[in-house]
C-alpha cells in the first residue's frame, strides 16, 4: 500500500491510508495516515451506521490537508467498545450500541487514566527539559527520567490500546451471544 500511495503521490495527488494497525502502516512507509481504534475491516466506521461512516470519512479527508510531515499517522479519537445495533441521529463519537454498563464504566475509567497518564507524560517531559538546562545537573538524572517518560508510554500504550481491545472483544461476544439468544442476531 505504502509503495502504491507514495507512487500516487509523486504525481501530485494527496493521498491517506485509514489504518487499524498503525505499526504495519508505519512499516510500509504510507506518506500519511490515520488510525482509527476500531476492529480490522471497520477501517470506516462500524457496519450499519452510515452518519458515523461519514463522519469518520469526512476527518479522514480533512486529515489529508491536515498532515503535512511525510510519514506521519494521525490518530482519531473514536473509540469502538460495543456491538452496532441502532444508529442515532447525531453521531458523537461514540458507539450507542448494546449497553453494558459495568464495561462502560470500565471504558471510561481507562480513558480517564489515559488522559492521567498523558498529563503525567507530559509533566515528565517538561522536567526531562528542565533537567536538560539544568545548570547544577546530577549525573544519570536526565536518562532516568527519560527511561521514565518512555515507560510511561509504554503505559499508555497497554491503557489505550490492548486494554480496550480486549474490553472490546469481551462485549463485542458477550453482546453477540445475548443477541443469538434473544433472536435479534442470527
Amino acid at each position: 500500500m505504502g509503495l502504491v500511495q507514495n507512487q500516487v503521490e509523486a504525481a501530485g495527488v494527496a493521498t491517506i491510508s485509514m489504518t487499524v494497525q498503525p505499526h504495519i502502516t508505519a512499516t510500509v512507509g504510507a506518506p500519511r495516515a490515520v488510525l482509527l481504534r476500531y476492529p480490522a475491516g471497520n477501517q470506516v466506521g462500524e457496519a450499519g451506521k452510515p452518519q458515523q461512516q461519514r463522519a469518520i470519512l469526512t476527518a479522514a479527508l480533512e486529515a489529508v490537508a491536515a498532515i503535512q510531515r511525510p510519514g506521519t499517522i494521525l490518530e482519531f479519537p473514536y473509540r469502538w467498545r460495543r456491538f452496532p445495533i441502532q444508529e442515532v441521529p447525531t453521531y458523537t463519537g461514540i458507539s450507542h450500541g448494546a449497553r453494558h454498563p459495568q464495561t462502560e464504566a470500565i471504558g471510561e475509567a481507562l480513558d480517564t487514566l489515559v488522559r492521567l497518564a498523558q498529563d503525567y507524560k507530559a509533566y515528565m517531559e517538561t522536567r526531562v527539559a528542565e533537567e536538560a538546562n539544568s545548570a547544577s545537573r546530577i549525573p544519570g538524572v536526565s536518562k532516568a527520567l527519560q527511561d521514565h517518560v518512555a515507560r510511561i508510554e509504554r503505559f499508555i500504550d497497554i491503557l489505550d490500546h490492548d486494554a480496550l481491545d480486549q474490553l472490546r472483544e469481551i462485549v463485542n461476544r458477550v453482546t453477540t451471544m445475548e443477541l443469538r439468544v434473544s433472536g435479534k442476531f442470527v
